[in-house]
């Protein structure tokens, strides 16, 4: 899910895998206006509201979803700390939503983004290699911060390690792991 709180209508990022049953589900036989059943959401990573301070966002994939819910969160309440997302995806292809980073950027000015590609290197000048690692490269301060990480279960654990490795608590870690269900 990737609406705010404070929207009305839930919001989604699917993306259509080949083999998986909701994805050719939605992609084939959902209309508009056929009934659903939704439950959740059910993970850890939310937005802790009473937070003052910088806060950092790392997504992986369709983990970018509840980040975006967090990051959006922020910005509409003025959140006035700096706010950093990375965004690791394998390839260009799989990017997706960065208009809406690059106007979120334009209009916030404590707001800041990078995409790390995982397997496309040098592709439009993006940054190369595994996400966790860009973040482990840039982050030079960690007092104060509170950390909110979605995706892929190797990204998540390893983002984790290292933002413990550089001081963080588990109180100032929020992560939500996306785990296939073949």
């Amino acid at each position: 899910m990737a609406n705010t709180p404070a929207e009305g209508e839930l919001a989604f990022h699917i993306r259509h895998m080949p083999g998986g049953r909701t994805s050719a589900y939605v992609a084939s036989q959902l209309r508009v206006g056929d009934r659903i059943k939704v439950s959740g959401p059910l993970g850890v990573a939310y937005l802790r509201e009473r937070h003052s301070g910088p806060v950092l966002l790392v997504a992986g994939g369709s983990g970018l979803a509840p980040i975006e819910s967090i990051l959006r969160t922020l910005l509409d309440g003025e959140h006035p700390h700096p706010i950093i997302l990375y965004f690791g995806v394998r390839s260009e292809r799989d990017l997706y939503h960065e208009p809406l980073l690059r106007e979120l950027t334009a209009r916030h000015a404590n707001f800041t983004y990078h995409v790390v590609l995982s397997e496309q290197k040098g592709a439009r000048g993006r940054r190369y290699g595994l996400v966790h690692e860009a973040v482990g490269a840039d982050l030079r301060e960690s007092d104060g911060l509170m950390a909110y990480l979605a995706g892929p279960p190797v990204m998540v654990e390893a983002a984790t390690a290292l933002l413990a490795e550089r001081g963080l608590a588990p109180s100032q870690m929020h992560a939500d792991a996306f785990y296939n269900q073949a």
